[in-house]
């Protein structure tokens, strides 16, 4: 596991994955969550959490670039991250991602409205490639996938389910430097985890 002084100086982000092959890009090393096909419960292994306290369904239909705060992304890099220039529709979620092309790492923030079941779509897929169920965060739960392992390339993203039809994506990329000394699935949950509390605070 990343330490938080090592976490800060290293994270990149925005290794948005494919729950299916059938992506369409976005920017480099990022693409677009599959849409919705899900049904509200998962007959592929675990079952879909449900969320206890959720969150408006509503939050996700904002603005992608305000889930993290300012002092939450400058947290998050040792140098000054540069953002996108403005967030984006993918078809299935607005987008926004920030970087320090100097070293190398990326953050993004997906509000994937297309997953009108929330996590029961990416429960759905599990055996169709990486699945790994993580801590929930704030009580949120939250489950690291894609439609390939790339946490050796210092890639992770998770998805975070906040109500029963609504879950929003965090993605890294690692800095070079800090890429195969710890899981990048853990610094993505710590990305979700500071979005929980942006998206908590607007309600």
């Amino acid at each position: 596991m990343v330490s938080v002084s090592r976490f800060c100086a290293a994270i990149t982000g925005a290794a948005s994955l494919c729950l299916v092959a059938a992506c369409s890009g976005t920017t480099a090393g990022s693409a677009t969550p599959v849409p919705d096909t899900a049904a509200p419960t998962s007959a592929a292994g675990l079952p879909v959490p449900t969320i206890p306290h959720p969150l408006p369904a509503s939050l996700i239909q904002g603005d992608p670039c305000a889930v993290l705060t300012s002092a939450q992304v400058d947290s998050l890099f040792s140098g000054t991250p540069t953002r996108d220039p403005a967030a984006k529709d993918t078809g299935v979620a607005e987008f926004c991602g920030w970087s320090d092309v100097v070293r190398g790492s990326r953050v993004s923030i997906q509000l994937v409205y297309a997953w009108k079941n929330g996590l029961a779509t990416v429960y759905a897929k599990q055996g169709q490639g990486f699945f790994k169920v993580l801590a929930p965060v704030q009580g949120y739960p939250v489950v690291a996938y894609g439609p390939s392992d790339e946490r050796a390339d210092g890639r992770c993203s998770v998805a975070v389910g906040i109500a029963n039809d609504a879950a929003f994506e965090a993605d890294v990329q690692v800095a070079k430097t800090a890429v195969g000394r710890g899981d990048p699935c853990d610094d993505a949950r710590k990305v979700a985890d500071l979005a929980v509390t942006t998206l908590k605070g607007e309600v």
